[in-house]
């Protein structure tokens, strides 16, 4: 006999959606919205799922592709905006740095 069980998902009875979006790599707004306009409740809609569940979403993982940008894997800030990229933050800390430099240059 072989052993079925998945060895990627942790070997836990009950996952919190943070876990459970982060197992399938989904933002938990955007596996609301795919179970909201599929008319899929995985579950009991709640903050807590079963292992049977995980299971049930790593096999239903390829139909989040349209809710998933593949590029950062929908990792946002605080405010729900995408992440930055290198360029922007390169850009952002060099205004930083012209900023304390005229600050330093022209005391008050």
């Amino acid at each position: 006999m072989t052993n079925s069980v998945d060895q990627t998902i942790p070997a836990k009875r009950y996952f919190t959606l943070d876990e459970v979006c982060q197992l399938v790599q989904i933002n938990p707004a955007q596996f609301v919205r795919w179970q909201h306009e599929n008319g899929a409740v995985i579950g009991y809609g709640g903050e807590h799922y079963t292992r049977l569940d995980v299971v049930k979403l790593m096999k239903l993982k390829d139909s989040f592709a349209p809710y998933v940008d593949g590029f950062n894997y929908n990792l946002n800030d605080a405010e729900g905006n995408p992440a930055a990229d290198a360029e922007e933050v390169r850009a952002g800390l060099e205004n930083i740095l012209s900023d304390i430099e005229k600050a330093l240059a022209n005391p008050a």
